[in-house]
């Protein structure tokens, strides 16, 4: 009963003082970059394909609320799609006598939607006329959701097709980071923003017919989008003059 007051009393002195809630729609694209070791699992060797940025649309519903002139708390439902593609092969399949059979070489991976939920802290660096840039960092959870697809089986390559066919149970359902970035408003309106998410792991194993391997791979992005608050509301008593 005590806590009970205690939060009834803060909420009473909040709605006392300044606070402005608005919400939008967001949309734009997000680069990401993938990154990870050569795995061999059994005779099949796996790594992703890299060393190069892969762009996507996003869009997203966002919800700010202003605590006061300068401090926000921005929140954030996004989706895009992510990819994981791989490069592998069979090595125990011979090309030519005595060769590995490098040049039996496939690529691809599940697709996959990320759904994100982000709770980003807000402050105000400067406001000129009307303009206004912020600065943001909080907290990324994203569900990443792989589409399921009917089995891929390559003639001759058994092992392989098994290894394939279980790239979908390798990402992680859940994942959490870090993300921070800028934005700058015109006329409380319209936004830009500019956000980062470093690097981190989307997968840490992969399961090839009940049996575990390592299989350890990390993605970072980058997003730029655009954005516009349809509704602001402001509570704030006045002092009558």
């Amino acid at each position: 009963m005590k806590r009970l007051t205690i939060c009834i009393l803060c909420l009473i002195v909040h709605l006392e003082v300044y606070s402005q809630h608005s919400f939008g729609l967001e949309f734009g694209q997000v680069s990401q970059n993938s990154f990870g070791n050569v795995n061999q699992i059994g005779n099949v060797i796996v790594q992703p394909v890299g060393g190069g940025t892969t762009t996507t649309r996003l869009f997203g519903l966002f919800y700010e609320f202003e605590f006061s002139d300068r401090l926000s708390l921005h929140n954030k439902v996004t989706y895009s799609r992510v990819f994981t593609r791989y490069a592998f092969y069979d090595q125990s399949k011979p090309v030519f006598p005595n060769v590995p059979g490098l040049f039996e070489t496939k690529a691809g991976g599940p697709p996959t939607g990320r759904l994100s939920l982000e709770i980003l802290p807000q402050v105000k660096l400067l406001e000129i006329g009307k303009l206004r840039l912020n600065a943001f960092g909080g907290l990324n959870v994203s569900a990443n959701i792989v589409k399921e697809q009917d089995d891929e089986f390559y003639r001759g390559l058994p092992e392989l097709s098994l290894v394939y066919n279980s790239f979908e149970n390798s990402v992680m359902p859940i994942t959490a980071n870090f993300v921070f970035g800028c934005s700058l408003e015109f006329a409380q309106r319209i936004v830009f923003w500019a956000k980062y998410q470093p690097t981190s792991y989307y997968s840490r194993e992969i399961r090839v017919e009940g049996q575990s391997y390592p299989f350890e791979n990390r993605w970072n992005f980058l997003s730029l989008t655009l954005g516009y608050k349809f509704h602001s509301f402001r509570l704030k008593n006045e002092d009558k003059q």
